[in-house]
């Protein structure tokens, strides 16, 4: 069984015909699939409203994820759901990826980085993985908020899924003329030469991964993957060669996507 599986994955590198139907096959699966989650995101989402309202009770000059940083009852109900409901909100785009060319915005990318930091760092923290984001920018960019904020969720959950415990990961800005670079280091399994394209298939994972994490979707990377694509965001992966010190069987990974910039937010000039 093994053997097979490597072998229809070693075709898939060569034949992009194949690629291409194999990818359809899962989005298909996948579809059938979002139509039985939408009742479950609803009543989710039901769920961090009221969360929501009750930390407004007690916080009402601050914003949720702050105030919910505050409160470890209603924080751990609202970053929960919230979690469960970008996961899912974040599927769709792996079907329909023509929804991310419509509803474009301005926006700054590091205000929406934080947030999100925000929200994984509650499930870092019930593994002691300690999450920071560095950097500062006030580039603005265009795009459907909505896909980005898919793609940071997509790598933030790989992230918090695979780093073990008691280590760290970072979220990196690197601002340029033209455009701004995300990344997203941290301690993963390891990527053989030969998964580093093919991770990124919706339902495939790296052979480490699937035995530390035996229960994973192999989803994410995959709407990430659909993402970076269409718009352009050059998505990659590297990851060092010897294993991390102290963490055997981990090594230094780095998943990265860019945006591009279409201006400078004023609040640089504050």
């Amino acid at each position: 069984m093994h053997v097979q599986r490597e072998l229809v994955l070693e075709s898939l590198k060569t034949d992009p015909a194949l690629l291409a139907a194999v990818g359809n096959v899962l989005r298909k699966d996948l579809e059938d699939n979002l139509s039985q989650s939408h009742d479950f995101l609803q009543l989710v989402k039901v769920i961090r409203g009221h969360a929501e309202v009750l930390l407004l009770q007690k916080h009402p000059n601050l914003p949720p994820e702050e105030a919910a940083e505050q409160e470890p009852t209603e924080g751990a109900i609202f970053f929960a759901t919230t979690l469960m409901a970008s996961k899912v909100d974040s599927l769709a785009f792996l079907n329909e990826v023509n929804r991310a060319f419509g509803d474009l915005r301005r926006f700054e990318i590091h205000p929406l980085l934080l947030k999100y930091v925000r929200i994984y760092a509650w499930q870092a923290k019930q593994k002691n993985l300690k999450l920071n984001l560095n950097g500062r920018c006030f580039a603005v960019c265009y795009y459907n908020p909505d896909a980005i904020i898919a793609i940071v969720q997509g790598f933030l959950d790989n992230m918090v899924k695979y780093a073990p415990a008691s280590s760290s990961g970072t979220i990196s800005i690197d601002e340029g003329e033209d455009e701004v670079r995300i990344a997203f280091n941290s301690l993963g399994p390891r990527i053989s030469a030969d998964e580093t394209g093919r991770i990124f298939l919706p339902r495939i994972r790296g052979v480490a991964a699937r035995e530390l994490e035996p229960t994973g979707q192999g989803v994410g990377l995959g709407v990430v993957k659909e993402l970076s694509d269409a718009l352009d965001l050059d998505a990659r992966v590297s990851q060092r060669s010897t294993a991390a010190s102290g963490f055997p069987g981990y090594f230094e990974t780095t998943f990265s996507f860019r945006v591009r910039k279409t201006g400078t937010s004023h609040s640089r000039d504050r």
